[in-house]
């Protein structure tokens, strides 16, 4: 079954699609976020039949292009993370069985959103999912805020960094799994490329997620944590979430609850 749900708070309105197996596991709920295709109906669909066979709960928000023109990350002009903590707050005030952590997954602009997510509020993550993010907020200061950790010209930024930095130790210790595609190799017009993020992060998607496992790596050890995450290489998959998923099991991963490897991990 499949039900539709409205929050509303001080973040804005953002509506839902709850898929309940007919026979709940009791894992944890599982959130999947969308990228800028907004495609929520279609990844509704596509996480369907998993959440049947595992007996999870999956909920799909729909960031609507009118009253989120920018739902990616954090920022002074949205607050999509407030957005998401108010619906997961209404979802859990109906049934109980939904308090707790959640396993978190995000398809490109929905992996950025999703790390992004996790690195402010970690101790409401139990796995996080991260799948073909075009970047990333870099869990050092090896780039400036929004690129990383380090201090950046725009004052703005400062909190945001003093935020982050508050929740790292946590943040690395969480379980991620990261998956890109063999042939997600393009620069499309929706990449974000600059000079310093090609330079340091990579040219690519695939690069910019082996770029992230060494950097997350890093600074979980730096911290005293032991890493626990790992990438997956999707075979012969594009920037395509809906390839993903039909050509190689993608969603039956992310809501297994133990990764089983597909392809070579790192």
């Amino acid at each position: 079954m499949v039900t539709r749900i409205t929050s509303a708070s001080t973040a804005g309105v953002l509506r839902a699609c709850v898929i309940h197996p007919s026979a709940p596991s009791g894992l944890a709920p599982l959130v999947v976020l969308h990228g800028i295709s907004r495609n929520a109906d279609q990844l509704v669909d596509l996480f369907r039949p998993e959440a049947e066979c595992s007996g999870r709960v999956v909920i799909v928000p729909h960031f609507e292009a009118e009253a989120w023109p920018d739902f990616q990350r954090p920022s002074r002009v949205a607050r999509p993370d407030l957005a998401l903590l108010a619906l997961l707050t209404q979802i859990e005030a109906g049934d109980s069985g939904m308090r707790g952590p959640i396993d978190l997954f995000g398809h490109s602009g929905g992996a950025q959103l999703a790390h992004r997510f996790a690195m402010l509020y970690p101790n409401r993550i139990g796995r996080l999912h991260l799948a073909a993010a075009g970047w990333y907020c870099l869990p050092d200061a090896s780039m400036p805020h929004p690129y990383g950790l380090a201090e950046s010209h725009r004052s703005a930024d400062t909190a945001w960094v003093r935020r982050h930095t508050e929740m790292l130790s946590i943040y690395v210790g969480l379980s991620v799994r990261l998956y890109v595609g063999a042939l997600d190799l393009g620069r499309d017009n929706s990449l974000r490329k600059t000079a310093s993020l090609d330079r340091i992060q990579g040219r690519t998607r695939r690069d910019r997620a082996a770029h992230y496992l060494t950097s997350f790596r890093r600074a979980a050890e730096a911290l005293g944590r032991t890493p626990d995450i790992t990438l997956t290489e999707l075979p012969s998959v594009p920037h395509d979430v809906a390839l993903a998923i039909t050509q190689t099991g993608l969603a039956r991963l992310v809501v297994a609850a133990e990764n089983v490897r597909l392809t070579r991990a790192s």
